[in-house]
């Protein structure tokens, strides 16, 4: 079945689920239940999934195992990706240190006010 096919040519192509999701600008999850047969895959994305394992629709719908070789444009995309989950994962970090610095400094804030009250 297509589910099966498109689960083997992305682990032959050793690209992610959350990288897969991604090219087809979907979430994971949806990507997940497309893969395991749960949910129907949408005849729209055939041409990136396509485009994504270097194949044509027929060898894509073919029950014959063949190990894709990901083009260089897919490689370009997960590299972009990666780069940009790096890039927020930094950001994260960043924003949690600036949310504890806040929050400490509105504890001195709230001391020196009960100080001047007293």
């Amino acid at each position: 079945m297509i589910n099966q096919r498109l689960k083997q040519l992305r682990k032959a192509s050793g690209i992610s689920q959350s990288q897969m999701a991604a090219l087809l600008h979907k979430s994971q999850n949806a990507y997940s239940l497309m893969e395991s047969g749960k949910s129907k895959i949408d005849a729209s994305l055939i041409p990136d999934i396509c485009k994504a394992f270097n194949v044509t629709p027929d060898s894509l719908f073919s029950l014959e195992i063949t190990a894709p070789s990901p083009n260089d444009e897919t490689l370009d995309y997960i590299k972009i990706i990666k780069l940009l989950k790096d890039e927020l994962d930094k950001k994260n970090e960043m924003l949690k240190l600036s949310l504890q610095a806040l929050a400490e400094f509105d504890k001195v804030v709230e001391k020196i006010r009960i100080l001047s009250v007293s």
